[in-house]
């Protein structure tokens, strides 16, 4: 569901998977053998999804959307333009890709609003990060 909802976020944004966009861990190196930038966005998963036993065709999953720039505004506002993008969306449909699920965001909520984590990191980048839950329903239950 990550490789997903990353596929939705760089149909509605500029960021761009493998490029700038990587999901589930910043590579040491990208596919073309080049370091990635230092202004880019990560995508984790923040634990399994959690699932209501009144309502099994629905679970929650976490995601930590993690971005770096050079300086703090610009990644503040990079962790902020995403935030306004996402939080708060609803009926979201996520790209079918070569696993043939379907799967619909109910709601897309932010957990709190971007947060500074390192200000700046041992290499001097700036990094924010957010959490977001993903109200997920199974369409076809």
């Amino acid at each position: 569901m990550i490789q997903e909802f990353a596929q939705w976020i760089e149909n509605v944004t500029a960021w761009r998977i493998g490029t700038d966009l990587f999901i589930g861990e910043l590579p040491i190196k990208r596919h073309d053998k080049t370091e990635p930038p230092t202004r880019c966005v990560c995508l984790f998963e923040d634990g399994p999804s959690t699932v209501d036993g009144q309502q099994p065709d629905r679970s929650d999953k976490e995601i930590q959307i993690w971005n770096r720039a050079d300086d703090y505004w610009t990644a503040r506002e990079d962790a902020f333009a995403l935030y306004r993008r996402l939080h708060g969306k609803e009926n979201i449909w996520l790209p079918v890709l070569t696993s043939g699920e379907d799967y619909l965001i109910m709601v897309l909520d932010a957990v709190a609003e971007p947060a500074p984590i390192a200000k700046p990191n041992a290499k001097g980048k700036y990094e924010f990060s957010t959490n977001y839950i993903l109200r997920i329903e199974d369409p076809y239950a």
